[in-house]
């Protein structure tokens, strides 16, 4: 009977590990995903000076995203161009990033700063109201899940084309059918 309890607490215990080491931190799915909407986004040729340029990523008020990003990109590539990771200083204007992540904030100006970025940025964000603001992408967590959200509109203000394959994934489209 001991040897069933003892084999009952193994089997539990292993189960116990397995799944906290298996369940990666919310930042790391985020990453993940992040570097992934990069492959599923149509640039313009303006976006790139020179074949091979590296995809510059910024990131800003976020620094454990940030290190899971770091993690992740070391030594990959998104469209046969390597990956940089940039961190953005709060409040900054980003310039020269074709991936803006910004984390979540309680910044009233949020929205001044979306407007404020030109060109074709990849603007992702963490917020409640994340799309209003202008922003391309929005995660959110529902169910203890990473869900995404889409801008067509704040795609193509940012010069962005959003693959179909994207937005079929995407929880909710803004300006879209679904």
């Amino acid at each position: 009977m001991a040897a069933i309890v003892l084999l009952a607490f193994v089997v539990a215990a292993q189960e116990s590990w397995s799944q906290a080491t298996a369940s990666p931190r919310e930042s790391s799915i985020k990453a993940a995903f992040l570097v992934k909407f990069a492959s599923f986004v149509e640039w313009p040729a303006s976006a790139f000076a020179r074949p091979g340029q590296p995809l510059v990523i910024g990131v800003s008020d976020d620094d454990e995203f940030q290190a899971d990003l770091e993690q992740l990109v070391t030594g990959r590539t998104v469209d046969e161009r390597p990956v940089v990771v940039r961190k953005i200083a709060e409040g900054a204007v980003p310039a020269g990033v074709h991936v803006l992540y910004l984390g979540p904030r309680r910044d009233s100006r949020l929205r001044e700063l979306i407007q404020s970025i030109r060109g074709p940025v990849l603007i992702v964000t963490s917020q409640a109201q994340g799309l209003q603001a202008g922003s391309v992408i929005n995660f959110s967590s529902e169910g203890g899940r990473v869900r995404f959200s889409a801008s067509l509109a704040a795609a193509e203000r940012h010069q962005l084309r959003l693959s179909a394959r994207l937005l079929a994934v995407a929880q909710f489209i803004d300006g879209g059918l679904r």
